[in-house]
């Protein structure tokens, strides 16, 4: 399983997640809270015994395609997004299930 420390660095490797899948956290991660998502790891997958294993002793956070796509509708955005952007784009998609636009 890959780790990403932090939101900055799962955006930095965005471009090698698998096509399919979900990111995880640890069970205790609070994801009511932005500030955390600058800490915290995030889990991907390699191999589906990776992904079982997320599945019993992990929390899920967003599956792979969607915070691909949250990512590529803030790249489309007039300025460059921040991490704090994404974050904000991925709370909004959490609490709303929607994209923020």
């Amino acid at each position: 399983m890959k780790t990403a420390k932090g939101l900055r660095k799962l955006i930095e490797i965005k471009n090698n997640l698998p096509k399919v899948g979900w990111i995880f956290v640890d069970r205790n991660f609070d994801k009511t809270y932005r500030d955390p998502l600058m800490g915290v790891n995030f889990y991907i997958p390699e191999d589906d015994d990776d992904e079982f294993y997320g599945e019993d002793h992990l929390s899920t956070w967003l599956e792979i395609p969607t915070f691909l796509a949250i990512f590529e509708i803030c790249e489309k955005r007039p300025k460059k997004p921040t991490v704090e952007d994404v974050a904000h784009a991925v709370f909004y998609y959490l609490e709303n299930d929607d994209f923020l636009e």
